[in-house]
């Protein structure tokens, strides 16, 4: 038995063009709700990820975490905002969604697929969906406000991030040193490159000295910009200093002087020429020396034996001056017995040996200005960062050490025969003596073992032997020991102390020359 539909039923449902219009109000309604409820889960997400970024900062340095942290918020809300855009609902999506929220049962879902059908059952069913759909509105099935979890999970997230963003943060303090650093070190890198280019031009050494110190320079550089901390800068300066080390010259003191006591020696000379060469010769005035000894040599052949012998005992004395420069003794010595033997070939090849071995000291001698002048300037250099990295520190410790020293005031001094505490500042050595009697008791023993010697040391907290009527700091009189053996200590010590400091090469030289000297008194 066939069905019959009413037409006005039929005309009501139509062929699903009518659904669509109804569905389409719908279906902007949820889209709108995803986005907000999207956007409350980016904004949720992005504050919960800030405030793990600030907490990470508040154990570790990070100096830029702020930025991180906004950045984070805003692209978590970008990107919830930019996906809920793209995945809008579909129709068939919004049917099912409006089936689930009103309780229809299927209906708005069943009529959208049927909805190009136009079979009688399907026109009815379209028709009923259509039907129940038109008593509702989407403004009062579909809610735009925010849940109240999502109020209080957001509310609770901003309170975390604000008090991470205003509490103080321990690690600023550390940003800041480390600001303060890179500040300092760029200066010093400056200083650094001013000192390489000076170098570069200087025309007095050769270019092969040159090349070597500025690529020493240069990996210095290179390593300084890559420290991350003062330790590091420290070691990079040291090992540079180190490389510059080993391009000097041991021997270049000793010839240095060594050529200064035989200029001194040839000025003294009578004889104008010579006089004049060792002033030449003492100023580094090559084209001096040469007119000098061109001079003199043409002198020698109006002189009579006497005189050149005279002449030649000159200069064979300034030769014995030149010991510690063996080319320069040698020159002063072939000279001294070509003058002695008249020999004019002899004479100009002694000239000449001379010439070359005054040219010689005066590029060794300036090679080693350019390598003090650099090592100089990086001890400078180490020196600024070491004041810009631990001036607080140094602050520190200098007032527990004065705090220190003020309660037990003979930490300090040590007066006896066997120091208690060596290098720790300043020891009163006194001679061998029981008695107090001084050296005066002492047959055959050799000046200076009453005097006072102060020896520099390091910095310590040592120990010292203090009576015990209430702890004064006053110092019990030691055993006597004997002046080798405290000389020996003191002598370790302060080798030790100059091989772990930053002393500039030429107070490590007067330092050690110090303790060299009193070798003799042992």
């Amino acid at each position: 038995m066939a069905t019959v539909v009413p037409t006005a039923i039929v005309q009501g449902a139509g062929d699903g063009h009518q659904l669509t219009k109804a569905l389409q109000s719908w279906r902007k309604r949820l889209w709108l709700q995803q986005v907000l409820r999207w956007a409350e889960n980016g904004v949720i997400t992005g504050l919960i990820v800030a405030c793990l970024l600030l907490l990470v900062s508040r154990f570790t340095p990070w100096g830029a975490v702020s930025y991180w942290a906004s950045g984070v918020a805003i692209a978590a809300l970008l990107g919830a905002l930019g996906a809920a855009l793209w995945y809008r609902p579909s129709f068939a999506r919004s049917a099912r969604l409006v089936d689930t929220r009103l309780s229809l049962h299927d209906r708005l879902s069943t009529a959208w697929e049927l909805r190009n059908n136009s079979a009688p059952i399907s026109v009815l069913q379209r028709g009923d969906a259509l039907k129940q759909l038109s008593k509702h509105r989407p403004s009062a099935a579909v809610s735009l406000r925010p849940g109240r979890m999502r109020l209080i999970s957001i509310g609770i997230v901003a309170v975390a991030l604000a008090l991470l963003f205003l509490l103080p943060n321990p690690m600023n303090t550390v940003l800041q040193q480390q600001a303060a650093f890179q500040a300092s070190l760029a200066r010093q890198i400056a200083a650094i490159k001013q000192e390489r280019t000076a170098i570069d031009g200087q025309s007095s050494i050769s270019a092969q000295e040159r090349a070597m110190i500025d690529k020493i320079l240069s990996q210095a550089l290179a390593r300084l910009q890559q420290a991350k901390n003062g330790t590091q800068a420290q070691q990079a300066l040291a090992q540079a200093q180190a490389q510059l080390d080993q391009l000097r010259d041991p021997q270049a003191s000793n010839k240095a002087q060594a050529r200064a006591a035989a200029s001194s020696s040839l000025q003294d000379s009578s004889n104008t020429n010579l006089s004049a060469a060792g002033k030449a010769l003492a100023t580094g005035d090559s084209q001096g020396l040469g007119t000098a000894l061109q001079k003199l040599a043409s002198q020698v052949n109006n002189m009579t034996p006497a005189q050149r012998a005279q002449l030649a005992q000159q200069i064979e004395q300034s030769a014995s001056q030149a010991l510690g420069n063996p080319q320069l003794n040698a020159a002063l010595h072939q000279l001294a017995r070509a003058v002695a033997d008249n020999n004019p070939g002899e004479i100009s090849d002694a000239v000449k040996a001379l010439e070359a071995a005054a040219a010689q000291d005066s590029a060794n001698q300036n090679t080693n200005n350019s390598i003090n002048q650099a090592s100089q300037t990086l001890q400078n250099v180490a020196n600024a960062l070491a004041s810009s990295t631990d001036n607080s520190t140094s602050q520190n410790t200098s007032q527990s050490q004065t705090s220190a020293q003020g309660q037990n005031p003979g930490q300090g001094q040590a007066s006896s025969g066997q120091a208690q505490n060596p290098g720790q500042g300043q020891s009163n050595i006194p001679s061998q003596s029981n008695n107090g009697s001084g050296a005066q008791n002492n047959t055959g023993n050799k000046s200076g073992k009453n005097e006072q010697v102060d020896i520099p040391g390091q910095l310590g907290t040592g120990t010292s032997t203090a009576d015990g009527n209430g702890g004064n700091g006053q110092v019990q009189p030691g055993t006597a020991v004997p002046y080798s053996q405290v000389i020996a200590d003191y002598e370790q010590m302060a080798h030790e102390a100059i091989d772990n400091s930053n002393i500039p090469p030429d107070l490590k030289n007067l330092i050690q020359g110090y303790f060299n000297s009193l070798e003799g008194q042992k």
